[in-house]
């Protein structure tokens, strides 16, 4: 890279209020390393003790969705990728997260968000519970590798709707950039 170049991409971060930012592969070993060092951020921030539980967990549903739901990088090595920032603007903190996604489900992730950005918090809360009880969710859901609360998780603790966006990837008509981001 460039060093005019680096000070650019620093020169945003900086303006973005970017606090941690992660590129590259990603593990259970990365995601535990992100997450100590999160913690020290946020320390160092002097978050509220409930808006950083808020944001923690979000960071976590976020990175172990990028982990759990993303092929392997065509371009590099076959492992999985994936970026992650967090930061902080206006006194509040976000958390945007990329990774692949199959092109295939691209209409599954908008059919699962979408309805979330125009629920209320009490309506998010409601949909939430009603999952945790749902006990048929395996059998109704064979993509997801869980209980199918990740999006719940990050918009019940988002204090703005989630915003998202599904970008075809260059050469890889079978993949697609997904993009998360909330507002905590």
């Amino acid at each position: 890279m460039q060093l005019d170049l680096f000070s650019a991409f620093r020169n945003s971060a900086d303006f973005n209020g970017v606090l941690f930012y992660y590129n590259g592969q990603l593990s259970q070993n990365v995601i535990n390393t992100m997450s100590d060092t999160l913690k020290h951020r946020l320390e160092n921030e002097e978050a509220a003790q409930a808006k950083a539980r808020k944001l923690f967990s979000s960071f976590i549903e976020m990175v172990q969705n990028a982990l759990h739901y993303s092929p392997p990088d065509p371009d590099g090595n076959g492992e999985k990728v994936g970026a992650v920032a967090v930061g902080k603007q206006d006194n509040k903190f976000y958390i945007v997260c990329g990774n692949l996604v199959e092109s295939q489900y691209a209409a599954r992730i908008r059919e699962k968000i979408e309805p979330l950005r125009s629920m209320t918090l009490d309506e998010i809360k409601k949909a939430y519970r009603a999952q945790l009880k749902n006990d048929q969710h395996e059998n109704e859901d064979s993509v997801s590798k869980g209980a199918g609360l990740g999006f719940l998780t990050v918009a019940r603790d988002a204090s703005e709707p989630i915003e998202y966006s599904l970008m075809n990837v260059p050469a890889h008509d079978e993949l697609a950039y997904f993009y998360l981001k909330a507002i905590v």
